[in-house]
């Protein structure tokens, strides 16, 4: 697996060292990710009380990140808003719905269903004065505000499982690995067309700010 949640929550192995099933790959942190997105958009919008999930309730990944995400935000004293997808019309209501409920900002999960419509929500939440935060950095070369999320790069070693995998080896010998870098990205363009401004010690942390 190129992308993975945590492997043992979602049932498909009892170990990170040696698989139990006849899987392995590479994790994505999300039960790390979940939190920290969402103190990056309360560092930037101290006054956030309510966000928005954007999720896809059809991806067993996406039901555990919500759950992680909805006890990250209780510790943190924010009202999370829980919008499940399940189609691009579904996209345009929960956008509309986030800015009538008064929601400070947006986080949108990473899915095929979201990635496939980026520059849509992208927009949109541009239109609706919504700040948002994803996944990965093209989204913030694309117009996103903020972008958190596992460097894509980590996935090289990827084709080094494979090849060995065909070389014989076995699934229980290849551990599950988590990446070794994240990516802080910030939109300066999309901040100044919401009218925020970004404070220094975040941007000094960013690894791309698209100005």
């Amino acid at each position: 697996m190129g992308v993975v949640g945590d492997p043992v929550a979602l049932g498909l192995t009892t170990s990170f060292a040696h698989p139990t099933r006849n899987v392995t790959g590479f994790t994505t942190l999300n039960d790390t990710l979940a939190a920290k997105r969402l103190e990056l958009l309360r560092e930037i919008m101290p006054s956030a009380s309510r966000i928005a999930l954007l999720w896809v309730p059809t991806n067993p990944q996406q039901v555990l990140l919500e759950r992680q995400t909805t006890e990250a935000a209780q510790k943190l004293g924010i009202e999370l808003l829980s919008s499940p997808l399940r189609s691009f019309e579904e996209i345009q209501a929960a956008l509309q719905n986030a800015m009538h409920g008064q929601a400070a900002a947006i986080i949108v999960a990473a899915d095929p269903l979201t990635l496939e419509n980026q520059r849509f929500i992208i927009h949109q939440c541009l239109t609706l004065k919504l700040p948002a935060i994803h996944t990965y950095i093209s989204d913030a070369r694309s117009g996103a505000l903020l972008t958190y999320g596992v460097d894509t790069a980590n996935y090289g070693a990827l084709a080094d499982y494979v090849d060995r995998l065909l070389r014989g080896a076995k699934v229980a010998d290849l551990p599950f690995q988590e990446p070794t870098s994240i990516k802080l990205a910030v939109n300066l363009k999309t901040a100044s067309a919401l009218g925020i401004t970004v404070p220094a010690a975040l941007l000094a942390r960013a690894d791309e700010v698209i100005e």
